[in-house]
């Protein structure tokens, strides 16, 4: 199913673009940053998040992309930010995108961002 998402970098304005099954950039994101590599260089760290995102569609023409804009047909959101070490993780439509999850890399790395238990906080 089409879930569109977009991985924001936030210190160089880089978005990296998923076409498909948006709902699990968010773990996706998570796995790059577990590995504990270059979290304090962000093109080192933009390259690791974008082959998680590719891992698997690595000769794919269509799906992914990078790119300096933000879509405005995304459903879910996932900032980092290499300075303040921290993620920022945002589902909704258009304008009306809702905070569910911000918090430092450690904390990231340890929490369930599952979609069934981040749209638990739209819920409450």
């Amino acid at each position: 199913m089409s879930t569109r998402s977009q991985v924001y970098l936030a210190d160089s304005g880089v978005y990296l673009y998923q076409h498909m099954d948006g709902y699990m950039l968010p773990e996706i994101v998570q796995a790059a940053l577990i590995q504990k590599e270059r979290w304090d260089d962000e093109e080192y760290l933009n390259r690791i998040i974008f082959c998680e995102m590719v891992q698997d569609h690595i000769h794919d023409s269509t799906g992914y992309g990078i790119g300096t804009q933000r879509h405005g047909d995304i459903e879910w959101l996932v900032t980092v930010n290499v300075e303040r070490q921290t993620v920022k993780i945002e589902q909704g439509y258009d304008e009306d995108m809702k905070v569910l999850y911000e918090n430092s890399f450690e904390d990231f790395i340890k929490t369930n961002v599952s979609e069934e238990k981040l749209l638990e906080v739209v819920q409450e």
